[in-house]
């Protein structure tokens, strides 16, 4: 059976300045290159024969530190999609952290994506992964438009996705199972 897994990049600028990025190319710090290089060691005995990623520098990058690790070969195919970028977080993108999230700052105010773009972005997403016809897949994405594609693999709708960020962490580096 098809296992699919999730990673976070590694820490971004942005994270370690404490802004939104969003769709903002925000690079790696040594810090996320390091713990991009850790989850490829923790990824090693997956059997991973696909890789994913989205376009932005910092999902990119962490994911070709992750097949470096995993494939020394370089035998594992490599593609990275537009798709699989972070929510566009509207008028917060680049603005200091405050207590809302950035997806849900964006929806709210109108200024991002809205919850039903997002929403089918993340079907295409789903209909992409199950495209690909066999083995273990790795996704390289963030944190925000990761938690809509599981909302969506778990059967929630546009309504539900501000409720669902809210109650959904993904760390920098971290690694979900797609169930």
């Amino acid at each position: 059976m098809k296992k699919i897994y999730f990673v976070r990049h590694g820490q971004s600028e942005h994270n370690e300045q404490k802004r939104y990025a969003g769709q903002i190319d925000s690079p790696l710090t040594n810090l996320g290159r390091t713990q991009a290089a850790e989850t490829g060691v923790l990824l090693q005995n997956k059997d991973i024969s696909h890789i994913v990623s989205s376009t932005l520098s910092r999902a990119q990058e962490t994911a070709q530190i992750i097949k470096n690790v995993i494939d020394p070969k370089g035998v594992i195919p490599f593609e990275s999609h537009d798709m699989f970028q972070e929510a566009n977080f509207g008028e917060v993108q680049g603005q200091p952290y405050t207590n809302a999230q950035g997806l849900v700052a964006g929806i709210e105010s109108g200024t991002g994506e809205s919850a039903q773009e997002l929403y089918e972005r993340g079907k295409e997403c789903l209909e992409k992964i199950d495209s690909i016809a066999e083995g273990n897949i790795l996704v390289v994405g963030h944190g925000s438009f990761t938690s809509v594609i599981f909302a969506v693999n778990e059967g929630k709708g546009s309504d539900d996705l501000v409720a669902y960020r809210k109650s959904w962490e993904f760390k920098n580096a971290e690694i979900r199972e797609l169930s």
